[in-house]
């Protein structure tokens, strides 16, 4: 027998998530906090798996975690990443500081181990009303108007589930993504690493990535505090069935680390295969895929939970305007052109990041160690490597290659760039006071007037403001000056998607902004009277907002 799952207000059935990683908790929550009704199925749900892999968590990470009241906890529970450092040959030759990043309030990134920071979200999804059920899935029928989902409860009860949609967040092996038909596709060879937990006695940094490359090979330490330390190196291969040992591990400390250490007894060690694959799409029908459902590359700067995590954001805003009403059901397809193109870019980085610590040649370890250091002289490896790291420079400008996705020179934003505007459901995010707060679910409407704010631009805005449609947040921000050298000096209406991307930058007049409306997924509505505005030099005119509603 099928099983609808069990409807929300108005005869709404809710959405099956599978999986209850940090990808699927945060998907999940997000769904809760916005009303929509969020069945979680994940075979292991007693709780957190201990020693999971993922150990940091970079602003935009944390920024969005902020929309749940994550974010805090985690900051509280982790040992601060003030940077990150590069070493060859154990010498110096670059580094990349977290703590100048001005624009988030997040400053740093997170060391911290997986169980801990699932163990945080349980705590928020549990306040949103949220729980976990054991299950593992055997089966999912799309052939009909909804997805059918075929779950196996730990006692051998079989459920048949309906639901309006299927999100798998159920990692690398994805059981989703095997019945939903979608290939993980991707090239070059697999990496070898062998990764440890465990205590290091020695003059360790405390707060800093370190990666140090040697021509054996590469070496990754991240600290979790205390004296515990993640490390990660490069092995040519490993036929063992256990974890590697604590010998192998001290072994590579001693002969690429800059500062020495006495490794400990491990609290645990495994092999991870670095890949370079992504899902031919991720989005079939009413199935999604996030995390590594979708993608999977190089532990490289750390970058593959908080992947998932902007992922689980940017499906469940979409997913949840959708099913409330606020948005067209066709915003849904932006959720794969966005992260799918997103997902080859860290990959491609990743990869380049992994090879660049294998070098062996002569030639090529002078040749990235060279470049490396006049980066770090001239300001570009900060300028640029900040951004990266920090995951704040990804974008969702229209592309059609990743060379598109690149940022500028210029800091001057575009269409789909990140703007340091924050959301939270609930509870404002703490420290994020210094900059515009936007609603987590409904698009902002942000008007700039640049470098006059005149009789024009007053009634420009108050045109605007009367104009502007129920579900759309209408802000000015131009007491702001932080935005000066990012929207410049003149008047500018930008609007805004619930994750903090920019949608649309378009003159500040209700024609301009009505399209910008109607191409992101919502419409703009009639006032209740007509509204006479009075524009300025790029308009030039008024115009009566009656006759421009449709």
């Amino acid at each position: 027998m099928t099983i609808p799952l069990r409807e929300g207000p108005g005869g709404r059935r809710p959405v099956l998530v599978v999986g209850a990683g940090p990808v699927g908790l945060v998907l999940a929550t997000e769904l809760l906090s916005q009303g929509v009704p969020v069945r979680l199925i994940d075979n292991s749900a007693a709780g957190p798996v201990q020693h999971s892999r993922a150990s940091v968590v970079w602003p935009r990470s944390l920024e969005l975690l902020g929309r749940i009241g994550a974010a805090q906890p985690l900051v509280d529970s982790g040992n601060r990443l003030d940077s990150v450092q590069y070493y060859s040959r154990k010498r110096h030759i670059g580094a990349v500081e977290m703590s100048r990043l001005t624009d988030t309030p997040y400053p740093f990134g997170v060391v911290i181990p997986q169980d801990t920071t699932e163990e945080v979200i349980r705590t928020r999804l549990a306040a949103h009303g949220g729980e976990i059920e054991s299950g593992t899935l055997t089966g999912l029928d799309t052939s009909g108007p909804r997805p059918v989902a075929e779950v196996e409860r730990a006692d051998g009860r079989t459920e048949q589930i309906e639901a309006d949609w299927v999100v798998g967040a159920d990692g690398a092996r994805s059981a989703v993504r095997h019945f939903a038909g979608i290939e993980l596709l991707g090239t070059g060879n697999d990496v070898l690493f062998a990764i440890g937990d465990g205590p290091v006695d020695g003059d360790m940094d405390p707060h800093a990535l370190v990666y140090c490359y040697s021509r054996t090979g590469a070496l990754g330490i991240a600290p979790f505090g205390d004296g515990q330390f993640r490390l990660a190196i490069s092995v040519p291969d490993w036929n063992e069935e256990q974890g590697p040992p604590r010998e192998l591990f001290q072994h590579f400390l001693d002969e690429r680390s800059p500062r020495p250490g006495l490794v400990g007894k491990l609290d645990w060690s495994t092999i991870f295969r670095a890949r370079r694959r992504v899902a031919e799409t991720m989005r079939s029908g009413r199935v999604f895929l996030a995390g590594d459902a979708a993608h999977v590359f190089s532990a490289a700067g750390a970058q593959g939970m908080n992947t998932g995590i902007q992922d689980a954001v940017n499906l469940a805003w979409k997913l949840a305007g959708v099913v409330n009403g606020l948005y067209e059901p066709g915003i849904l397809d932006t959720y794969d052109t966005d992260r799918h193109l997103a997902a080859e870019r860290i990959v491609l980085t990743t990869a380049k990041q992994t090879s660049w610590g294998l070098f062996k040649r002569r030639h090529e370890i002078a040749a990235r160690d060279g470049a490396l250091r006049l980066a770090h002289r001239t300001g570009l490896l900060q300028r640029f490597g900040a951004p990266l790291m920090a995951q704040h420079d990804v974008s969702y400008r229209p592309a059609e290659s990743l060379r598109d996705t690149l940022p500028g020179l210029t800091r001057r934003l575009r269409a789909g760039d990140r703007l340091p505007v924050f959301a939270a459901h609930g509870t404002p995010q703490e420290g994020a006071g210094r900059w515009p707060s936007i609603d987590p679910a409904r698009f902002s409407l942000l008007l700039w007037a640049g470098e006059r704010q005149d009789t024009e631009w007053v009634e420009s805005r108050r045109a605007l403001t009367a104009t502007a449609p129920a579900n759309v947040d209408v802000q000015d921000i131009s007491a702001w000056p932080g935005f000066t050298p990012l929207l410049g000096s003149g008047p500018t209406a930008v609007l805004v998607r619930p994750d903090g991307h920019i949608a649309a930058l378009t003159a500040p007049e209700p024609t301009a902004v009505r399209v910008a409306l109607r191409r992101a997924g919502t419409s703009f509505r009639a006032a209740a009277a007509p509204v006479r505005a009075v524009f300025g030099p790029a308009s030039g005119t008024g115009h009566n907002i009656e006759e421009l509603a449709s």
